[in-house]
């Protein structure tokens, strides 16, 4: 990837993402128009709904992955790790620019009974696994969390994570404290 074009975008990729120069990445306008489209429909960004809005993710991927069928999402995602990193990177800092701010969720398997957490990456790492479990909400749409559809069967619904550390159950993101670029 190092200086690479990526495909279908003009101009070279940044080695590195910094707050001075992600703007200029390829990949920023799409993730910019995927975002605001997020917004307008539902009041906050996934990544989850950011990768399926890219056409990386199959929604069908994200049922069989929410259903235990898959061991971990990055199986399915549809790029190289760097690409989803670096897609990551840049919504965090876009986020932070639009003042979204950022609520941590427990995404949960659909099953009856237990329902065990689910793991976006194969290594499991808590800096990767936080990337793609943090959702960025609007707070223009009203009410923390107004306009939020996670989407979770009654039986195991998606939590969100407190400033405490404490499970809120339900479908209202609560806001994480200290949100960083």
């Amino acid at each position: 990837m190092d200086g690479k074009d990526a495909p279908g975008q003009r101009g070279p990729l940044l080695k590195k993402i910094t707050v001075a120069n992600y703007l200029q990445d390829p990949y920023y306008a799409p993730i910019m128009k995927a975002v605001e489209a997020l917004l307008r429909e539902k009041g906050f960004v996934a990544p989850l709904e950011l990768f399926i809005r890219m056409d990386l993710l199959s929604p069908g991927s994200v049922e069989n992955w929410r259903r235990g069928r898959i061991p971990y999402l990055e199986r399915v995602i549809r790029c190289d790790l760097g690409k989803a990193s670096r897609i990551l990177r840049i919504l965090r800092m876009h986020a932070h620019d639009l003042d979204l701010k950022p609520s941590l969720t427990v995404y949960k398997r659909w099953t009856k009974g237990s329902c065990p957490l689910l793991r976006f990456s194969k290594t499991g790492d808590h800096n990767i696994e936080a990337a793609y479990a943090r959702h960025f909400v609007s707070p223009r749409k009203g009410s923390v969390g107004a306009g939020v559809k996670d989407g979770c069967r009654p039986a195991c619904t998606a939590a969100h994570v407190s400033d405490r550390g404490r499970e809120v159950r339900g479908s209202v993101h609560i806001a994480v404290r200290g949100g960083t670029r």
